[in-house]
C-alpha cells in the first residue's frame, strides 16, 4: 500500500528518456519548481533555484548539466554543482547547496517523499 505522504512524479522509464523533468510544487506553502533527473542511474531532485542570483538553473537554456554531464550547471552564470549532493563547486558560492528534495522509488515509479510538499497542477 502506498504511503499517502508520497506524491507521484513519473516512472523511471520516463526519467530515463528525459534529460530532466521539472514539476511545479508548493514547499512549506511557497510555490516553486523542482528538478528531477537521473545521475548514474539514481533519481535526484532539487528545488530549481540557484543560490547566487535566485534564478532557476534552466532559466537561460533548456539544460541542467554542463557539457561533461558530470555537474549540474546554472545556465545564467555557469555555476556548477555536484549532482549527488547539490554542493556548489564554483568559488563564489563554494560549499553552499541546492535544496534537496527526498525521493522514493517503488515498483518503477518515482515519488516525492517530502512531508511539506504538494504538487501543483
Amino acid at each position: 500500500m502506498q504511503d499517502r505522504k508520497l506524491k507521484a512524479i513519473c516512472s523511471l522509464h520516463d526519467l530515463r528518456h528525459a534529460s530532466y523533468l521539472t514539476r511545479q510544487i508548493s514547499l512549506k506553502g511557497q510555490a516553486c519548481s523542482a528538478l528531477v533527473f537521473l545521475f548514474e542511474g539514481k533519481p535526484y531532485s532539487y528545488v530549481n533555484h540557484c543560490m547566487h542570483m535566485q534564478r532557476p538553473l534552466d532559466c537561460e537554456q533548456d539544460a541542467i548539466f554542463d557539457g561533461t554531464g558530470k555537474f549540474l550547471r546554472c545556465s545564467m552564470h555557469g555555476f556548477i554543482f555536484d549532482p549527488t549532493t547539490g554542493e556548489c563547486q564554483s568559488p563564489v558560492c563554494l560549499g553552499q547547496r541546492l535544496q534537496a528534495l527526498r525521493l522514493q522509488e517503488i515498483d518503477g515509479m518515482v515519488f516525492f517523499a517530502e512531508k511539506h510538499l504538494a504538487l501543483l497542477v
